[in-house]
């Protein structure tokens, strides 16, 4: 499983994102190697198609099939949906990257 996760820089001590689509960068976190990458988000300022823009980048390019965050939008989420990606949707905004990589078992 690769887990794409907004960050708001590309450190491991960075804030989550609020926002799925117009966060500034992902850290896509590969289960299976114990190993993650942070990305930034080239789509980040366009104005329309943000959410295809970055499904597209993160599935078909970055070969993610899971989300963790605060918030999908409805059209993202409908095309998650669709392309069989899990959702694992958190509920405390003060979490950092560092604390999901510890819950998920590689820190």
């Amino acid at each position: 499983m690769i887990a794409a996760i907004p960050v708001m820089s590309d450190k491991k001590e960075a804030q989550l994102s609020l926002k799925f689509a117009r966060s500034p960068y992902f850290a896509l976190v590969n289960r299976e190697t114990s190993n993650y990458r942070v990305i930034e988000n080239p789509f980040v300022e366009d104005e329309k198609g943000v959410g295809l823009k970055i499904l597209s980048l993160l599935c078909d390019d970055n070969a993610v099939n899971a989300f963790v965050a605060f918030e999908l939008g409805l059209k993202l989420q409908q095309h998650a949906k669709a392309k069989g990606l899990q959702f694992i949707i958190l509920n405390e905004k003060n979490n950092k990257l560092k604390d999901i990589l510890k819950m998920m078992g590689l820190e």
